[in-house]
């Protein structure tokens, strides 16, 4: 018998299939073999099939997100408009006055799925006006 590691999800069509197996008489190790699934799989797969009554179980949803796409897009926009800004001012500019939509954590979770990380710009000295004639005069130089 082939084992698979770790979880495995049984599709819709593969839990009705082992049903109707299992209601014509075969085996949990025939099965198993026909899946290419442990046994103890469908044991517990069976256990939780007659308790729900031969209905699949329902989808469990996740937890509705805080922000909505404009709000990514505000988050985004004012961490592109000054890149200096950290996590909790940028909160501070997109989230209207009194009530925060989001937490720190989630402002900087909007940024890194946008592909912005916790890094912040260098700071370039700027050049003097005796270098850049130096380095005209060094390019003028070596033209050809």
């Amino acid at each position: 018998m082939t084992q698979t590691k770790g979880k495995v999800n049984l599709t819709t069509n593969q839990r009705f299939a082992i049903a109707r197996g299992r209601e014509q008489g075969r085996t949990l190790r025939q099965l198993a073999e026909q899946f290419k699934v442990d046994r103890s799989t469908f044991g517990k797969f069976l256990k939780r099939w007659r308790a729900q009554n031969g209905q699949p179980g329902k989808r469990r949803h996740s937890r509705a997100p805080v922000t909505n796409h404009q709000t990514d897009r505000n988050i985004v926009r004012a961490s592109r408009s000054n890149p200096r800004l950290s996590a909790p001012e940028v909160l501070d500019q997109v989230s209207p006055r009194g009530s925060p939509v989001a937490s720190v954590r989630t402002i900087r979770r909007r940024l890194n799925y946008a592909g912005m990380f916790g890094r912040r710009p260098v700071k370039k000295p700027n050049i003097s006006d005796r270098n850049r004639a130096a380095r005209v005069a060094w390019a003028r130089a070596h033209l050809n």
